[in-house]
């Protein structure tokens, strides 16, 4: 669920011709200095790459397409790139990405050091970005314990059914207007919420003025997440990021970011201190339902002394908070949002998949946990539609810790490591007409989700998300009331066939049009 970094190469452009004009004295020197070998290592497949540019100037705009075309093109399950000074080994098949994961986990369970990422993230504090070590272990714990575990994932069902109903209701009043519903918007909107009310006790849209800091700081900080830094790569040319004002960006979001961390931590220290029991009389989101959000979970840890200082001081617990948020907002509303676009392109799925959630339910208008573990073929849906459209189309890279030997190649420490999620669901080895959505594919059960290395949206190993469990059980529920409870049709005559699917470009694949559809409960 958390976020790729390779994106737009707007800024490389930039950069690009004056890096070209050096690359014959570069190769020339490096061909002079370089001795010989008669032993030289065994690498993977790699195609031909420039000199100081490696292969970034084959990145692209998509970089999981135009990497899933690379090893289609050389028939190679893992190949190695050159991202500037750094090698890349790209995998691309289940296979690789079970043999690697399984057999060499360990070798691969670290970060690559991103200088954007370790401002905007406390020095990398947060799951998503701290270096493998006793650190990441204790943070991982700490989120899993707290808020991803099954145990506190169902304690938030009154959470997720509430904001739930309350989507239910803007619905209903867009159908007695008589005006198409903005899923993408709804999606976006009911994420941020759940996600805010678990985390902080409130959510964000409380407050106008708030709501509309908070959401443009959640852009901002979402396009740098997927922006291309050409210093990350080629160190030498770390100064461009300041030239195009890159750092400034990150800087001023960062300030803003930590300035309303630091208000929230603040105000929920004052209910501490201010009561006995600091959740009575609190009508905020999660706690009136009995749900302890994070941050009090957090502080009353970092108070009681239940785990080291240094481990839990102040950014700690505010990049912990930015893990929640980065993690499990923008990831959960685009799967919302193409789990209901691919049922909209597939009108036999949706009728398929409403007859099943209107025989389970019976009418009743509260959908349980237990409801939702008796529709099987919902959980199709969702695989399905995390096999064609996983959020994070190449998982966050990781780097070899040490010079290792991988499925039969020589590899140096430092080389980073691309799984490609996108390209793995739409192996043609691996799937039967790859490019159809077809739920019914897992109807013998023949993939244990999360487990099987064919699905891996939410990543695999150590460094695999924690959140899967929060974030199906919010989208099991989502996607149940919404077809469940209404009936759908694309606006404006639109044909099914018409629907447009392209991707954007940011760090999670969005449809790059908002999905409107008109909505007719029954």
């Amino acid at each position: 669920m958390f976020s790729n970094f390779v994106g737009p190469l707007h800024y490389s452009l930039l950069i690009l011709p004056s890096v070209l004009i050096l690359s014959t004295y570069y190769l020339l020197l490096k061909r002079r200095r370089s001795p010989s070998s008669d032993n030289p290592p065994r690498l993977p497949p790699s195609p031909p790459a420039l000199p100081v540019i490696g292969n970034l100037h084959q990145v692209g705009l998509y970089p999981h397409r135009t990497f899933a075309a690379l090893a289609q093109r050389y028939a190679a399950p893992v190949m190695l790139l050159r991202l500037g000074s750094k090698p890349a080994l790209l995998v691309s098949t289940a296979g690789a990405a079970r043999q690697l994961f399984k057999s060499h986990d360990l070798l691969v369970s670290t970060r690559m050091r991103i200088r954007t990422f370790e401002r905007l993230f406390y020095d990398a504090k947060t799951v998503a970005s701290a270096p493998h070590g006793e650190y990441w272990r204790h943070a991982r714990a700490t989120c899993v314990l707290h808020l991803l575990s099954n145990k506190k994932v169902h304690s938030f069902a009154p959470v997720r059914i509430k904001e739930t109903e309350l989507m239910v209701e803007r619905i209903r009043d867009a159908s007695r207007r008589g005006v198409a519903v903005d899923l993408s918007d709804v999606a976006t909107c009911l994420s941020n919420d759940v996600i805010c009310r678990v985390s902080f006790g409130d959510k964000m849209t409380s407050d106008p003025d708030v709501a509309g800091r908070f959401k443009v700081l959640l852009e901002e900080l979402m396009k740098l997440l997927g922006g291309f830094f050409v210093g990350d790569f080629i160190p030498s040319l770390g100064w461009v990021n300041r030239l195009v004002g890159v750092n400034r960006r990150v800087d001023k979001t960062f300030k803003e970011f930590d300035e309303m961390l630091e208000s929230i931590l603040v105000e929920h220290e004052g209910w501490i201190d201010n009561a006995g029991d600091h959740n009575k009389d609190r009508s905020n989101g999660s706690v009136e339902e009995g749900c302890q959000s994070f941050v009090d979970v957090l502080l009353e840890a970092q108070r009681d002394g239940k785990t080291t200082s240094h481990f839990l001081g102040r950014d700690n617990i505010k990049a912990l908070l930015m893990d929640m948020l980065v993690g499990g907002t923008d990831t959960s509303a685009t799967l919302l949002e193409w789990v209901m676009a691919e049922l909209l392109k597939h009108p036999r799925v949706m009728k398929k998949l409403q007859h099943e959630v209107r025989t389970i339910t019976k009418g009743k208008l509260e959908i349980s946990d237990s409801d939702l573990d008796q529709m099987t073929y919902l959980k199709q849906v969702m695989l399905e539609t995390l096999r064609l459209h996983p959020p994070v189309p190449l998982l966050g890279p990781r780097e070899l810790i040490e010079d290792s030997t991988i499925m039969g190649y020589e590899l140096e420490a430092g080389t980073l490591v691309f799984t490609n999620a996108w390209a793995i669901g739409r192996d043609p080895r691996s799937w039967d007409e790859p490019e159809e959505f077809r739920p019914e594919r897992f109807t013998n059960g023949c993939l244990d989700r999360g487990q099987d290395f064919d699905v891996i949206p939410f990543g695999a190993g150590r460094r695999g998300c924690p959140g899967r469990a929060f974030a199906l059980a919010m989208n099991e529920l989502v996607v149940a009331n919404l077809v469940g409870r209404f009936d759908w049709t694309l606006p404006d005559g639109t044909k099914t066939k018409d629907l447009d699917m392209k991707e954007c470009t940011l760090p999670t694949i969005h449809r790059r049009y908002h999905l409107r559809a008109m909505a007719i409960p029954i």
